[in-house]
């Protein structure tokens, strides 16, 4: 069993990172409802000093500055994203199984799914699994569970949170290996990247993190970013950190982005990108 093969980027694919920001810039609006188009790319003309990707305007002239910084995957996180993926991206991807007015994240531990067993079935047992569970996930907080009827022990984290007014959101991750702490990552990033993102002249600051091996809940990151404020004051001037989930971005052209803080999980949005969805369809006709 496979996970789906990357795709050949499209003639006009800039690097990963830029294009991400694209890709977050043709959903996003900020608290004012104003969308951003990209004005200038620092990154690419001030080659002598570190610069963020973008600098974007809205329609007032208002300038907002992104940075970019990929989530280092765990080791083995590519060998790890075919079992993951067949078991688990099902629940994200059936609007069905969405709670009304709830936010539910499955986190799993990555390495969790053995080599040697069906995933194909394994995937049907949880679906079963969660359709009959979901009604006692707690309405704020997280908790582990136990998926039974397996023929291996296969626990489930699940963080549950109220989202009033909404139709609901389910997303799917795993949690990094013992011996990979999520603090270190969280610290390099932020000291690779803060400094220069509020040297930019700008009205708003955006960080965005990009977690290619869906491998750190949402709520975590929240949770670490409010407890790095003591050693990283400057993160008090950024505005927003989002978060992109790109594992599956060229496979089938999905990303995931979702606001982590200030304030917690807020807007949350998915975007199809159409380049690699037509390049399938061209490979598969």
């Amino acid at each position: 069993m496979t996970s789906e093969t990357p795709l050949p980027a499209p003639p006009t694919f800039e690097r990963d990172d830029i294009e991400l920001v694209k890709l977050f810039l043709s959903q996003y609006k900020d608290e004012e409802g104003n969308s951003y188009k990209i004005e200038a790319r620092p990154d690419t003309t001030e080659r002598k000093a570190k610069a963020v990707e973008a600098i974007a305007a809205d329609n007032h002239g208002h300038h907002l500055a992104i940075e970019h910084t990929l989530i280092q995957p765990f080791k083995g996180q590519k060998s790890d994203d075919a079992p993951f993926l067949t078991v688990f991206e099902q629940l994200r991807t059936d609007s069905s199984l969405r709670m009304p007015n709830r936010f539910i994240d499955v986190l799993a531990p990555a390495f969790a799914i053995p080599t040697g067993v069906d995933w194909k079935e394994v995937a049907k047992v949880v679906r079963e699994w969660f359709v009959n569970a979901r009604n006692t996930f707690p309405a704020e907080g997280e908790t582990w569970y136990t998926v039974p009827n397996l023929s291996f022990e296969l626990k489930v984290l699940v963080q549950a949170m109220e989202l009033p007014d909404t139709s609901g959101t389910l997303v799917v991750g795993r949690l990094l290996p013992p011996g990979d702490p999520f603090e270190e990552v969280l610290r390099k990033a932020l000291t690779d990247k803060v400094p220069k993102l509020v040297a930019t002249p700008a009205d708003k600051r955006i960080l965005l993190f990009e977690d290619a091996g869906t491998a750190i809940g949402f709520t975590r990151i929240t949770k670490g970013l409010d407890d790095s404020l003591g050693d990283f004051p400057d993160l008090k001037k950024v505005d927003a950190v989002w978060v992109v989930h790109s594992m599956a971005w060229k496979s089938s052209g999905d990303a995931h982005f979702c606001h982590v803080w200030r304030g917690g999980v807020k807007e949350r949005f998915w975007i199809k990108d159409e380049r690699f969805l037509a390049k399938k369809s061209d490979l598969s006709s």
